[in-house]
């Protein structure tokens, strides 16, 4: 093993432990290079399968991942045309520190017009009953895209406000590195 990491007999101790340390370095920022490689990929998919059309597509970081009941991120959307159908979903990234199955949040929404929001409960389902992750992702960040309203019609053209709260227990609720929202048209394929 020494020749195969060049260690000879005249090394003083420091430069054979570097010489040992500096090929499990290299695998582990290896690991980390593929990471990050694919989450770039991910995301420049999730990009181009939306750009065609989207109105919006924003994810806002949760505070230290631990989303607290007055962390309610509000996301702007114009929209043009008020005839054609859209399909509304939440965006949603979570860490393995999640604790379950599902999570509940409320989307409020409001047109510039208007000074009250409407608000909808969302159940959004993460895991199945055996504890596996139903999101893409690797490592222990799991990327979800969960439609809410299919075939939804804005009342009016202009711009709308929507912003997320969650609805769960927990206060923080531990996990939930990202959070936002998804507007395109419905006949969007995806």
């Amino acid at each position: 093993m020494g020749k195969k990491l060049g260690i000879t007999e005249k090394d003083t101790a420091e430069k054979r432990r570097i010489r040992m340390e500096v090929p499990l370095a290299m695998k582990v920022l290896k690991k980390d290079i593929v990471r990050r490689i694919f989450y770039m990929m991910m995301t420049s998919l999730c990009v181009l399968s939306c750009s065609n059309g989207v109105l919006l597509d924003e994810f806002r970081p949760v505070p230290n991942q631990s989303w607290n009941y007055a962390f309610t991120p509000e996301f702007k959307v114009n929209v043009k045309d008020n005839q054609i159908p859209y399909t509304l979903k939440v965006n949603l990234r979570l860490t393995s520190n999640y604790r379950y199955s599902d999570l509940f949040v409320l989307v409020h929404q409001r047109h510039a017009k208007q000074n009250e929001f409407t608000t909808k409960r969302v159940g959004l389902k993460v895991a199945d009953k055996d504890g596996r992750w139903l999101g893409k992702g690797a490592g222990s960040l799991y990327s979800y895209q969960i439609s809410y309203h299919a075939n939804y019609h804005f009342s009016d053209t202009g711009t709308y406000y929507f912003k997320i709260e969650q609805n769960m227990r927990d206060n923080p609720l531990k996990g939930v590195s990202d959070v936002g929202i998804c507007v395109l048209p419905a006949n969007i394929i995806e």
